[in-house]
């Protein structure tokens, strides 16, 4: 009796389970014990899988029962490999997609680069083709200021950003400011362009007498009477704007 008699008389049901346990246990007491002599067996080597091949549907000339053919294990190893290419070919599309609007972006920003020099040039030009605005930079012309309200405010506002008072400076800033309309001329008198206007001619005449205290008096009361006159003409009656000081 061997181990593998015993196995298969127990699945069989001829032997039961404490039967098939204690014919076990006694054998493999005895062939530990030397009584039963242990024969090796030369079993075939298992079949190299990995080289089998799909065997075409047959009948076993023999028995008559159809056969299926085999699955090759390299066909059922390729077929998660080929599941991941089909995945990876529906999601080229969408990288395709994301990888051309990066390009498209990217060409966009290297043209905006290539074109910024170009437009400051012709924003350089068009500066320099225009005419001054500035009341130091030539005569302006009436019809800078005309057609609208603000031209009284514009014209004193670069008035004091220029910061030029010297007479050619007042007397063009006089030309320009009669040649507006005279509700262009109220619009100025009436903001507080006015009152900006009248600190800024107190400014310099407290700037002449200082000139007068260090020695320079004459040419200090002739800018200031030229000061009074010009805040005269614009309608500008403020205390503080006098002549100081003795010729």
């Amino acid at each position: 009796m061997t181990l593998r008699a015993l196995a298969k008389d127990y699945a069989n049901g001829v032997l039961g389970l404490q039967a098939y346990r204690k014919a076990r246990d006694e054998l493999i007491e005895s062939i530990l014990a030397g009584n039963t002599i242990v024969t090796a067996h030369n079993f075939q080597p298992p079949l190299k899988l990995q080289r089998a091949e799909v065997t075409p549907e047959f009948s076993n000339t023999q028995t008559g029962i159809a056969v299926n053919p085999v699955l090759r294990p390299s066909d059922s190893a390729s077929a998660p490999a080929m599941e991941t290419m089909e995945s990876q070919d529906n999601a080229t599309p969408a990288r395709r997609g994301i990888l051309f609007v990066f390009a498209a972006i990217i060409i966009i920003l290297v043209i905006a680069v290539a074109l910024y020099p170009f437009t400051q040039q012709k924003k350089s030009a068009t500066d320099a083709a225009s005419p001054a605005t500035s009341p130091g930079a030539g005569a302006l012309p009436d019809k800078q200021y005309s057609g609208g309200s603000s031209g009284g405010v514009i014209l004193i506002k670069q008035f004091l950003r220029k910061t030029d008072w010297t007479d050619e400076s007042l007397q063009q800033f006089m030309n320009t400011w009669q040649g507006l309309s005279a509700e262009e001329r109220d619009a100025g008198l009436s903001s507080s362009s006015k009152t900006e206007l009248a600190n800024a001619i107190y400014r310099k005449l407290q700037e002449e007498r200082i000139m007068q205290g260090l020695g320079d008096v004459q040419t200090s009361m002739d800018k200031q009477a030229t000061l009074v006159a010009f805040a005269q003409q614009m309608g500008i009656n403020d205390p503080r704007i006098v002549v100081k000081g003795t010729p």
